[in-house]
């Protein structure tokens, strides 16, 4: 349905709703009874009209992005949300987010990381909050290092919380063949993980990447990824539930780039046969 329709039908339901809530004590209960409710309920009434208004100013105040998004015109809404983020420096989160997204549908990596320049003269804090984003458009443009050291950055100063950016960290530590600096996050990430989809591949990877890539670490690699292996099965038994755990996280763009990882992370976890991933 467009988003218009949505707007429109939106607004009928509310208005007719309003409508029959304020009006039905007129024709049930007489004007005396009627009177008396609108005396004190008016308040109500105000402040479901302010809602309402504000709901409506916010959409139509957004027309153009909510069109561009229902006709899929990534060129058009790139420049759009470029104009109102870069040149009219509106830092909001919804609004770098959704450029950078959009960066990303269009496999602009570069787009990306310009961005990132920008907020970190402008707005760090935006920087911060979508640090995977980047992170990942770096790999994505071949630039391991910059990648890196956007997460180590993070890792100096706050401490890298979101396990996704732990793993990515990981992942770019290994791009570069740097086996060892890779090695010690990823037994943590396997042990100890919350997130079965991120704990899934530190094993995969363990068991793959370091095993081969480092001898004198390949038992307590192996050790590491058999014990996520039961973590993970504790809580997702069988692959029908570990689909429904992909599912649910395939909506973010840094899952579904790594598709392929995660088939070979199943397989590994439920013992398929197959030939895992390797770096």
């Amino acid at each position: 349905m467009k988003f218009k329709s949505i707007f429109i039908l939106f607004n009928v339901v509310i208005i007719l709703s309003f409508g029959f809530v304020f009006l039905m004590p007129f024709f049930a209960l007489g004007a005396e009874f009627a009177l008396n409710f609108w005396k004190t309920s008016w308040p109500l009434g105000l402040l479901l009209l302010i809602i309402l208004a504000v709901l409506d100013g916010f959409f139509l105040s957004n027309s153009k992005l909510f069109e561009l998004l229902e006709r899929e015109d990534w060129p058009a809404l790139v420049q759009y949300l470029e104009n109102r983020v870069i040149k009219q420096r509106r830092y909001s989160q919804r609004l770098v987010k959704l450029l950078i997204h959009s960066y990303l549908v269009m496999s602009d990596s570069q787009g990306v990381i310009n961005l990132e320049s920008v907020l970190k003269k402008e707005k760090p804090s935006l920087l911060s909050g979508n640090r995977l984003l980047f992170g990942l458009s770096h790999i994505l443009k071949g630039d391991h290092e910059g990648a890196t050291e956007l997460f180590l950055e993070q890792e100096r100063t706050k401490g890298l919380k979101n396990e996704w950016e732990r793993w990515y960290l990981c992942f770019a530590l290994l791009l570069q063949k740097q086996f060892a600096e890779a090695s010690d996050r990823l037994v943590v990430l396997a042990r100890d993980g919350q997130d079965s989809l991120v704990c899934a591949l530190s094993a995969l990877f363990l068991w793959d990447t370091i095993q081969r890539a480092l001898p004198d670490k390949a038992a307590s690699a192996r050790e590491a990824a058999e014990i996520a292996k039961t973590r993970i099965r504790k809580t997702l038994p069988d692959r029908n539930a570990w689909n429904k755990e992909l599912k649910k996280a395939q909506s973010d763009i840094h899952v579904i780039i790594l598709g392929k990882s995660l088939e070979d992370a199943a397989r590994f976890i439920y013992e398929e046969t197959s030939e895992h991933a390797h770096v």
